[in-house]
């Protein structure tokens, strides 16, 4: 089976139909030879925030079973993600999932994901992910295309992807 090409970025976007309510995500990575590959998913009870991180997840898992060593740039365009996992986490960890005010930190299945994931990465590339904020809805067109994913997906519309045979067995070997 031929490999994928090197990921040099990843785009995310989350998107909810009411906040809670059905909500999608989708990812984008952009590959060194040029092409791209896309991935989305749908949780029809769920919130913005989670779908943010579940978008995060996706990219760094496939990076994480692509065995690349290079590092790569995430893109988010939620600052709750960025801040969460650049930020906010250590703390969190060092009380016991709690936050500044005491209190249970909210989403922590996926914050230990995303954070389990991000080290993977880091270790794996031998620096850490370069976690980027980018304005959403301002024509960025790797955030454009991962909210029309992530919309699509919460509205249980279909969304043609643009997808790589060996990134979609890398993901099936790797589960």
């Amino acid at each position: 089976m031929a490999s994928l090409p090197t990921i040099k970025t990843i785009y995310t976007d989350g998107a909810c139909s009411g906040n809670p309510g059905p909500g999608g995500w989708g990812t984008v990575l952009y590959l060194a030879d040029g092409s791209v590959h896309e991935m989305g998913g749908r949780d029809s009870q769920t919130t913005n925030n989670r779908m943010e991180m579940q978008a995060a997840i996706a990219g760094l898992q496939l990076l994480v079973a692509s065995e690349q060593t290079n590092p790569v740039e995430l893109f988010t365009d939620s600052e709750y993600v960025k801040k969460g996992i650049t930020e906010w986490i250590a703390g969190w960890k060092r009380r016991g999932w709690r936050n500044s005010a005491k209190k249970p930190v909210l989403n922590q299945d996926l914050w230990q994901q995303l954070d389990q994931v991000n080290q993977a990465a880091a270790q794996q590339t031998g620096a850490p992910v370069i976690w980027t904020y980018v304005r959403g809805h301002a024509g960025n067109e790797g955030n454009e295309r991962c909210d029309t994913i992530a919309r699509a997906f919460s509205l249980n519309r279909a969304v043609d992807l643009s997808q790589r045979p060996e990134a979609i067995a890398l993901l099936d070997t790797a589960q």
